[in-house]
């Protein structure tokens, strides 16, 4: 009878610390892949990009001079701004897309006329990779993107 007692104590004691493990274990990753805010000067929400990183990454693509990377820090800085007033001109609703499409098309614009031939061609294809990206249309002769497909 002592025998019976003993082993259920054990079981019970070795199933409440494999509980235990199991629960801060859990906790642990949760903590882990919890979402922390991005730091001061990084992405906030969508279409608030970064200026310092999106002129890092054009410099790197199209070989931008020096006098070439003041210009666009500034024109990607006053698109940032554009699409901040922008949305918070909303109240809370989304921004219109067609007004933001406008304000990057805009800078798009000066942008590609800082840049030389060479740079326009690389450029231009970097365009086309970002709209397919962002599933926007080519230009006014192609088709909208076909709707997903239903389940």
């Amino acid at each position: 009878m002592m025998h019976e007692w003993t082993y259920g104590y054990l079981l019970a004691k070795r199933t409440l610390l494999l509980a235990g493990i199991l629960l801060v274990s859990c906790g642990a990753l949760t903590a882990q892949s919890g979402d922390a805010p991005p730091p001061p000067g990084q992405m906030q929400g969508r279409g608030g990009g970064n200026p310092e990183r999106q002129l890092q990454m054009l410099t790197e693509r199209l070989s931008l001079t020096a006098d070439q990377q003041t210009q666009v820090k500034a024109l990607l800085a006053d698109q940032r701004q554009k699409m901040q007033v922008l949305r918070e001109s909303n109240s809370g609703a989304p921004p219109d897309r067609q007004q933001m499409e406008g304000i990057r098309n805009e800078t798009d614009t000066k942008i590609n006329a800082l840049l030389n031939d060479d740079q326009k061609a690389k450029f231009a294809e970097w365009q086309k990779e970002r709209n397919a990206r962002m599933g926007r249309q080519q230009g006014p002769d192609q088709p909208p993107p076909p709707p997903p497909p239903q389940e």
